[in-house]
């Protein structure tokens, strides 16, 4: 697996340095390294770190409910889309959600105006550090930066191979204020006291409010040479070497945390030591999954022209797999530990205004854990578990008071201040079944797991909630089946309200997503609640519930429609695939299934407007929806042209091709902001199109794309706890499957393939089980 990226450039996005920068972390902290090398700006981000936002009691409104209801009985999604964000409105609900900012920067400015050559800045992804070097005259410099998993803090080393060369000054500063548009920063300060420079300011915030400053600390350790300050800054003459370590503090008065902090530099190790504590922390994680199909070895900006000219090379794709599996570690930690969940950016914010900043529940949210338990790495999945159940008493308002319901509704724009309602846009608010969606990750943590502990005392708890809500939401239409009203199909606007209404509302009935997650939540927690002896009294309830909920229905052309309800006609040029929910990210569709061709049919009607509708994680959740339908050359040429298109100099993924580079430009959108869902999703699907196992059944190769000739694929975790291991190439293939908590699981081979002994379906069981594949020679 890639384990070295190679830049040849610094950071140059013009305006916004940070979009470009080098990224490395620790979970809870993360750094943006620029990588200039006369001027060098390290930005620090803390996971626990936001500004402002206004929480309020929410008011009790959910009689607007039946209003909602009689216009779309009456077929007027228009006027129905607005009713209950303006009885918000007029009940004077005004909440404002929190945004993430960057806590500091790391200045370094080095004293020469020597010219520079051989400029490489490097992220080593199996040790979560950057590398920064370059030639100047006959000396050679590199500065090395990584944030440690052992002890929290930040290292930076300056070194050079000729003696007494490293002339710097160096301290702490407000982010980058040349490109801030407004200065946000309240009561800053910052001090030299003796060997440490100490940075602090206000936080005017309503997520831990209390002792509202956060600061950091950073200690400079020389060998050689001579260290001045001017109050504010170090400077450093003709040293040999230098260390500059930093640690961070938030929510904590300042002079508290610059003592706390200070007394931990003081006993910080050297570079090379602090590594070897920080390297098996970060390499456990990182190690748990591999993916090879190149040998080649370029740096990123070649890679990135290649695919501009000639699609994603498969060291690219191979890149993005490690990168992605690098990105979700690096910004997300183990519970019980001050992190939180990856939100849309990530631990890498530049700006003081993020765009997107948040927790998204209508599908980003989900792309970003998609990898947890196939990449091997279920605990990473119980932070953001963990994170969902603190928030449950917002949740259970929300349902009461928006919808007079029992149970649990997740607004599916979070913040960590507040579980209650925030965002009041109609597509948003209108939308019921965001908890249900996240019911399919506290399941799946058992189904990978077998924590029946966990199942008993978290998955289940929170899943019967979610159905309580249905419960009491859903009703009886004239046909005998529930309704779903007020539904959304999230962010699609069925073709004739805006060609006959002139509207833009996405308020509808039945959308197919709402039905298939409820469909699953509550054929989930049917079968956990028997494992486990729990909920006897609601088993009935939940069983007349499934035999309620409506049937798909089916255009003219034999697609699934995407909202069941013959108002509405389908918009096929839309970024969003949330009928098929069924097959992908659900598992309640599969190929045995009566409807399973029409929902084929739905996907490809999808794939015929071309890929400009999509945008960079749309085109990772198309991938994924034809991995789950066994079509790996339409996956692989999605996720490239994602790649030619969707990319940054570091590799970063922007929402979409703003440049109008490719096909896959999603018009609506005239800027780029950048969003880490697609880098994250992007190494699920690689495990999805390699080993599946959603219904249970481990497939081997189920998705493999013809220019994937030869390579391999390890440790990717299955339903059952299965470990598989896949090594191929064009002869044939050899499967490893290591033992799970399950006693047995069902194997069959993807199309194109069959077993060494002519069959396509094994049962295994015990440890180590080895099979051998062949591929099946095709009749032309």
């Amino acid at each position: 697996m890639k384990s070295v990226l190679t830049m040849k450039y610094p950071s140059s996005w013009h305006g916004e340095m940070w979009r470009e920068a080098a990224p490395c972390g620790n979970g809870t902290v993360g750094a943006l390294v620029y990588g200039g090398t006369d001027r060098e700006i390290i930005l620090l981000n803390h996971t626990a770190l936001w500004r402002g936002g206004h929480v309020m009691e929410l008011p009790d409104v959910h009689d607007s409910l039946a209003e909602i209801r009689r216009l779309l009985d009456d077929n007027r999604p228009d006027l129905a889309e607005g009713v209950l964000s303006n009885a918000l409105r007029q009940a004077g609900y005004q909440a404002k959600r929190t945004v993430p900012f960057p806590l500091c920067d790391i200045r370094i400015n080095r004293l020469s105006n020597l010219p520079i050559f051989g400029y490489r800045r490097k992220i080593f992804l199996d040790r979560a550090e950057v590398v920064v070097g370059w030639r100047e005259g006959d000396a050679n410099f590199t500065r090395s930066t990584f944030i440690s998993r052992a002890d929290g803090l930040c290292y930076v080393k300056l070194s050079c191979d000729k003696p007494g060369q490293i002339s710097i000054s160096a301290g702490l500063d407000i982010h980058d204020p040349e490109t801030m548009q407004e200065n946000l920063i309240q009561n800053r300060s910052d001090a030299i006291r003796g060997s440490y420079a100490c940075y602090a300011a206000a936080n005017q915030s309503v997520y831990k409010p209390a002792d509202g400053d956060y600061g950091a600390v950073l200690r400079i350790i020389p060998t050689r040479g001579t260290v001045t300050d001017d109050g504010k800054l170090f400077t450093l003459t003709d040293a040999d070497e230098v260390l500059l370590v930093t640690g961070v503090f938030v929510g904590e008065e300042r002079e508290s945390g610059w003592n706390r902090t200070q007394a931990a530099l003081a006993a910080c190790p050297d570079y090379d030591t602090a590594m070897e504590a920080h390297l098996p922390l970060h390499r456990a994680l990182y190690e748990g999954t591999e993916f090879t199909i190149s040998d080649t070895d370029t740096s990123v900006e070649e890679m990135l022209l290649d695919a501009y000219g000639n699609g994603a090379s498969n060291e690219l794709m191979e890149s993005m797999y490690a990168y992605g599996r690098y990105l979700f570690i690096c910004s997300t930690d183990k519970p019980g530990t001050t992190g939180m969940p990856t939100h849309l950016i990530g631990l890498w914010n530049g700006t003081y205004r993020c765009f997107w900043a948040f927790h998204m529940f209508n599908v980003n949210f989900e792309m970003i854990y998609w990898q947890a338990l196939s990449g091997n790495l279920p605990e990473l999945l119980r932070t953001a578990l963990d994170y969902v159940e603190s928030q449950m008493d917002g949740y259970r308002e929300n349902a009461r008071k928006l919808w007079g319901c029992r149970g649990i509704w997740i607004n599916s724009v979070n913040t960590p201040e507040s579980g209650r309602s925030a965002a009041m846009n109609n597509h948003i608010i209108n939308w019921t079944t965001g908890a249900g969606w996240v019911a399919q990750h506290f399941y799946d943590y058992y189904r990978y797991t077998g924590d029946v502990e966990y199942l008993r005392e978290h998955a289940l708890p929170f899943m019967k909630e979610a159905a309580e809500f249905f419960e009491d939401f859903l009703y009886i239409g004239k046909d005998g089946k529930y309704e779903f009203s007020p539904s959304v199909s999230p962010e699609n606007v069925p073709l004739n309200v805006s060609r006959d209404l002139g509207s833009r509302s996405e308020v509808t009935k039945n959308a197919a997503m709402d039905v298939a997650i409820t469909r699953e939540l509550l054929t989930n927690l049917l079968e956990g609640a028997r494992l486990c002896g729990m909920y006897e009294e609601k088993l009935p309830v939940w069983e007349k519930m499934l035999t309620l909920l409506p049937e798909y229905r089916f255009n003219a052309d034999g697609s699934l429609k995407e909202w069941i309800h013959d108002f509405y006609e389908d918009q096929n040029s839309h970024r969003h695939h949330s009928h098929v929910y069924g097959v992908f990210p659900g598992h309640s569709i599969n190929r045995m299934s009566p409807e399973y061709d029409a929902f084929v049919k739905a996907e490809d009607n999808r794939l015929a407007y071309g890929l400009k509708a999509q945008s960079s994680w749309s085109a990772v959740y198309m991938a994924g929806v034809n991995a789950r339908m066994g079509r790996g050359d339409i996956s692989h040429l999605v996720l490239s042209e994602m790649l030619r298109t969707c990319l940054m100099g570091n590799l970063f993924t922007v929402h979409n091709d703003w440049r109008r580079t490719g096909s896959l430009s999603c018009d609506d959108f005239q800027i780029a902001p950048f969003q880490i869902d697609a880098n994250i999703g992007f190494t699920a699907i690689v495990n999805e199109m390699l080993v599946g196992c959603a219904d249970g059944t481990i497939r081997l190769l189920p998705a493999l794309p013809t220019q994937w000739k030869s390579g391999e694929i390890k440790n990717v975790r299955t339903v059952g706890g299965w470990l598989v291991s896949i090594r191929w190439n064009e002869d044939g293939a050899k499967a490893k499957i290591r033992g799970g908590w399950a006693a047995s699981a069902k194997v069959c081979c993807g199309d194109g393939w069959r077993f060494a002994d002519g069959s396509t379906e094994k049962e295994i069981t015990g440890d180590g089980t080895i099979v051998n594949l062949c591929r099946v020679q095709s009749d032309a």
